[in-house]
């Protein structure tokens, strides 16, 4: 019995349990070409956290910076021509999606659900748009009881955003059968007729552990920042947006004294994927911890609202990019996600296309619908009586 005790005990067994098990059930074609993929170690980690497996709490944070640096430098090379090409579509999403979802937070919470606790279904707009910023903004804001319900919405919401944006980015293009290679063609003619040449002299090398080291202590800190709002708060870009956009700049720039930033794309391909795994199976676990009874607590209203709020900004995200502006699916792909700000999303768009390309869109988007959430959390606490 110790010995099971200790096995079951140790976070790098559970987690890789979660891997294992994730990624053969990812490989499932559950018809028409449909797979869970990446998603696959989400779902698995899901019933693990539920049936009382856990690991610890630096295994998020360690897993997605490691995911998130080798994204970025993969990224890198196309940053250019991303932001010459789509810079203010990018903003446009990063304040549609946050918008759609507020707006509809107000009418669950004075209309749908008005019976319901309103500080719950006011959770479900930072929750439903994975939102952590957003949380703390609008728990600053809020007494203390409302406080308390604010953040059981947040957390059951967050659990249903990644799901919706997770299975979104994996299933979307299957269930319309949209041809891939054909949209990664046209990312590539778009970003090559504005992007400039790499710059002279700047070789590729395997893999320089040093680089790889310099982006995420670079990007832990950027994403430490705190960066004042005057009378709304402070915020900072967590461990997501700074290991991102350091990553992005240091890997276009090429080069850091004799530190050599370009890596081959086939290495960090590989890092890339195993680290997504582990990410994505610690998350499942983390959330899997007490959902199914805070569900059945709180009541299903806060599934539904939160359900809706993610569903209505993707819709919102995907009819701008794709239908307005005939966007590439890299491009849109990447611009979705970040105004959902979600990292997770993010992970089953690239596994999905197979393009790490779509974190430039990601890296445009992402700051600034950070800040719009923030904005509006303080909205919502202003605006609806409690």
């Amino acid at each position: 019995m110790a010995f099971v005790e200790s096995l079951v005990g140790s976070g790098v067994f559970v987690m890789f349990l979660a891997v294992l098990i994730g990624m053969a059930f990812g490989r499932i074609n559950l018809g028409r070409g449909i797979k869970f993929g990446v998603a696959g170690p989400l779902f698995a980690g899901l019933v693990l956290g539920h049936v009382g497996f856990t690991v610890p709490g630096a295994y998020s944070g360690l897993t997605l910076a490691l995911f998130v640096a080798a994204v970025g430098l993969i990224a890198a090379h196309e940053i250019e021509g991303t932001v010459k090409t789509y810079g203010l579509n990018f903003l446009v999403i990063a304040v549609l999606m946050p918008t759609i979802a507020v707006i509809f937070t107000y009418i669950w919470t004075q209309f749908v659900f008005a019976d319901a606790s309103t500080g719950l279904i006011m959770g479900s707009f930072s929750g439903a748009l994975t939102s952590s910023p957003g949380l703390g903004s609008a728990m600053e804001a809020l007494p203390e009881a409302a406080a308390q319900q604010y953040q059981i919405g947040h957390s059951v919401g967050y659990v249903i955003g990644v799901l919706i944006i997770v299975m979104f980015q994996q299933l979307y293009p299957k269930a319309i059968q949209m041809d891939v290679a054909h949209e990664k063609q046209r990312f590539t003619e778009t970003v090559s007729q504005i992007a400039g040449e790499d710059g002279p002299g700047i070789e590729e090398v395997t893999f320089s552990v040093l680089g790889f080291a310099i982006v995420l202590v670079a990007g832990s800190i950027l994403g430490s920042i705190p960066i004042p709002l005057g009378p709304i708060g402070v915020i900072s870009l967590g461990t997501t947006g700074g290991v991102l956009i350091a990553a992005l700049v240091l890997g276009y720039i090429g080069t850091i004294g004799p530190v050599t930033m370009r890596m081959e794309t086939t290495v960090l391909s590989e890092i890339r994927a195993f680290t997504l795994a582990m990410f994505l199976a610690v998350v499942g676990i983390d959330a899997g911890a007490g959902l199914v009874e805070t569900i059945q607590e709180y009541g299903v209203q806060i599934v539904i609202a939160s359900g809706l709020n993610s569903i209505l900004a993707i819709v919102g995200g995907l009819l701008i990019t794709r239908f307005v502006w005939k966007m590439d699916w890299i491009h849109a792909a990447g611009g979705i996600v970040g105004g959902h700000t979600d990292t997770k999303g993010l992970a089953a768009a690239i596994d999905a296309t197979d393009s790490d390309e779509v974190a430039a869109g990601y890296g445009n988007t992402y700051p600034f619908a950070l800040l719009a959430m923030v904005i509006y959390a303080k909205l919502l606490v202003a605006v609806i009586p409690l």
